[in-house]
């Protein structure tokens, strides 16, 4: 078996290592938001597929996406055959390879393709074109990989690093974190709009989220700055001002979640 990632390997350079090498079998990459797999027969490419979420993409279409990915878990598995041909191999595939690694060269998207696009709220009145007013309408709430495994994936690529350029969108990490109930605590001093926990919390929260975050008060409707604060475990401190905004009191037990 041969593994790696295309950290260290860039796609098109793995394919066309395989494909100088004569290699029989099945090279499988495995990132957290999408599945591709390509297959080979003496050295020659012979069917690509992608699958993010309930879309797919098969043939030189799959090829095109798979370019773009920056890191990706990979492992190929010798002579396992293919389920059937999409591709013709010969001298297309590196051809094919090499135009959509120049496409993506001139394309800046986030490297992490499970981050959800999303209207951005700084965003100022743009004028855009036909194609990019559809995809703005459509991409809401989606992942990016979810979105680009569609037909005219490099199209739609473009079309989304000019919609991140022009800050109509923005990517930001799905929040995969469980809500935490804590103690109301006052915390004394001026001001409002700020919420505190104890550094050991946030600090998860930051590892997991790896992106600016703020904190939602679950049933209250409120969402506020949240800052980290030493020693107090299981506690959320409150300003006087947001606790008579939000009706609470020392020792209240609310449920928090941090979103992006």
């Amino acid at each position: 078996m041969l593994t790696g990632n295309l950290a260290e390997f860039p796609f098109p350079a793995l394919v066309g290592a395989l494909m100088s090498a004569g290699r029989t079998g099945r090279l499988l990459l495995k990132p957290p938001f999408l599945e591709g797999e390509i297959y080979f027969r003496g050295g020659q490419v012979v069917h690509a597929r992608v699958q993010a979420g309930e879309r797919s993409l098969e043939g030189e279409e799959a090829l095109d996406l798979l370019v773009g990915l920056k890191r990706a878990p990979f492992t190929f598995e010798p002579e396992a055959l293919p389920p059937h041909t999409t591709l013709l191999g010969g001298l297309a595939v590196p051809a094919r390879l090499a135009e959509a690694q120049e496409v993506w060269r001139g394309l800046s998207l986030p490297s992490d393709w499970g981050y959800v696009l999303r209207l951005n709220p700084k965003g100022g009145e743009v004028e855009l074109p036909p194609e990019a007013l559809r995809v703005l309408a459509q991409v809401e709430g989606k992942p990016i990989a979810q979105v680009l495994t569609a037909p005219g994936v490099l199209r739609l690529a473009r079309v989304l690093h000019t919609l991140l350029g022009v800050k109509a969108l923005e990517a930001v990490p799905r929040v995969e974190v469980p809500p935490v109930a804590l103690l109301v605590l006052p915390i004394y001093g001026s001001g409002s709009g700020v919420a505190y926990v104890d550094e050991a919390l946030y600090a998860g929260w930051a590892r997991a989220i790896r992106h600016g975050f703020r904190l939602r008060l679950l049933g209250r409707e409120a969402v506020m700055e949240v800052r980290p604060r030493p020693n107090i475990p299981e506690r959320l401190g409150l300003l006087e001002e947001d606790l008579k905004r939000l009706r609470l009191r020392r020792g209240d037990k609310v449920e928090v979640v941090p979103e992006v």
